[in-house]
């Protein structure tokens, strides 16, 4: 007797090579999505802390205002820049806001916080500042002689603005915007 040939019954479960290639393309083309969006979604997410921080360092120096009476920085000036170039630093500032009271902001040598009080959690004692999200160091313009308001250079041109206290960034290039170039510094207030 002649055995009967053994045949699969079974169904095949496989994908065919244009099922393969389909599931690969659609894969392909989410990770060239998600790879153009990811710098963008960073560079957002940079930009927003850098407002951030600019906002707290200009709360604190209001802060700091309402328990001195006046604004950090030297009083005989109306308008006193803070950079990390100039004297005092911008790294001075943030130490004296973080509750540094040994740091002096004018020439008198007089310490600018002698209560200790600790209007931003920066770096008390530290030498570093609050760099923004680049590595830069923040630029604060502050109206020490309360004249009505800070003049800052924006993109070419000044402006006055009705504001007490500006912190800006750099941004990502850590240059000034100018008239013809790349506009990305950030900035606590929006410049009306």
């Amino acid at each position: 007797m002649k055995r009967p040939a053994f045949r699969n019954t079974a169904p095949t479960s496989a994908f065919t090579l244009v099922e393969l290639l389909v599931v690969v393309s659609i894969i392909g083309l989410l990770v060239g999505l998600l790879a153009a969006g990811i710098p963008r979604a960073m560079d957002a997410g940079m930009k927003a802390k850098a407002k951030g921080e600019s906002t707290a360092i200009v709360s604190a120096v209001k802060a700091y205002k309402q328990e001195y009476g006046r604004f950090p920085g030297d009083l005989t000036q109306s308008n006193v820049t803070f950079t990390s170039n100039s004297s005092p630093t911008v790294q001075n500032l943030i130490k004296v806001l973080s509750g540094d009271s040994t740091t002096s902001l004018d020439s008198s040598s007089q310490a600018a916080n002698p209560k200790g009080v600790r209007f931003l959690q920066g770096s008390a004692g530290g030498t570093s500042g609050l760099p923004d999200p680049w590595g830069n160091q923040y630029i604060v313009v502050v109206d020490t002689g309360e004249s009505g308001g800070v003049t800052y250079t924006y993109a070419g041109s000044a402006k006055t603005l009705k504001i007490s206290v500006l912190a800006l960034s750099y941004g990502s290039d850590g240059k000034a915007d100018t008239a013809s170039g790349k506009k990305n510094d950030v900035f606590s207030t929006d410049l009306q």
